[in-house]
């Protein structure tokens, strides 16, 4: 089983975990204006989501036979 990466998934999971970590550092405040803690932590939430998913498709392995599925 061969692994590749791929890059058109690594590349946005890798910037949305950097925007993931700014926001916990509060260096993204510096960028945007959050209307409150709540608001800070729902995109936090919502980067590390989407990065996380990005980096899963981006390490999946190829298929033996081809498909898909």
């Amino acid at each position: 089983m061969k692994v590749t990466i791929d890059l058109k998934f690594f590349i946005p999971g890798v910037i949305a975990l950097v925007i993931a970590y700014m926001t916990v550092t509060s260096t993204i405040d510096n960028y945007i204006k959050f209307a409150g803690e709540l608001n800070a932590l729902g995109f936090f939430v919502m980067a590390s989501m989407l990065g996380i998913g990005l980096m899963i498709g981006a390490f999946l392995p190829d298929s033996e036979n081809g498909s898909n599925c």
